[in-house]
Order: structure tokens, then sequence, then C-alpha cells
């Protein structure tokens, strides 16, 4: 089954659109023209054609660039000393803490310390 349009529908479209003559003309025409495009917008499609080539480069030739900074091939910890106590804080974020001798009121051998930074609820 084929559908066919009514012989009056170019009349019917352009009553419904109240189109001027001289436009619809004009847009056919440059609608089926085959002429190259402007002169300004060749120089813009030749500009974003040379930018876009000097990103590329620019990419190519820093992204090698940017490595990641080599190892250290020596680690140094900086502490402090105090009242006998050698306070050290550690890279993974804990502490050493040393000093000379043992207290007199340390629990036995096999007890264990825990230190409490902080408020409980």
């Amino acid at each position: 089954m084929r559908h066919e349009s009514p012989p009056d529908i170019d009349r019917q479209v352009r009553d419904a659109f109240d189109c001027r003559p001289e436009a619809v003309a004009r847009v056919l025409a440059r609608a089926t023209a085959d002429t190259p495009p402007k002169r300004a917008v060749r120089w813009v499609m030749a500009a974003a054609a040379t930018v876009a080539t000097v990103l590329i480069a620019t990419a190519i030739t820093y992204w090698p660039s940017q490595r990641e900074p080599a190892p250290l091939d020596s680690l140094s910890l900086s502490g402090s000393f105090t009242d006998g106590v050698l306070v050290v804080p550690l890279p993974d974020g804990s502490v050493s803490i040393a000093g000379d001798g043992s207290r007199d009121d340390r629990p036995p051998d096999g007890c264990g310390i825990v230190l409490v930074e902080g408020e409980f609820e």
C-alpha cells in the first residue's frame, strides 16, 4: 500500500508557514548550489587544523617527560630527643619511641602498653 500525497501539498505548506517566495527561492538556490565554502569558513577551518596540530605535537613531545620522580635511594628520618626519650615519626604514620633503661613502674614482660590520644564518647 502506498500513500499518495495530496496534489496541493506545496500550497498547504506555504500557507501554513507563510513563506515569502523570495526567501524560498534563496534557500532553494543555496541548498542546490555546489559552491565551495566561503573564505571566512575556510580560514576558520585552517586555523582550527593548525591549533589541533600544535596541541597534538606538544602533547606527544612533553608526555614522555612527565614521568614519576625516581624513588629516593636513602631514607632520612627526623625526630626529637626530650628528657632521655627519642620520638621518631615514621613514613607509614606510626611513631617510634625509645629511651635509655627501663622504668621502675614498667609492667612485667608479656604485657603491653597502649597509648591513645583523643576523646572517647
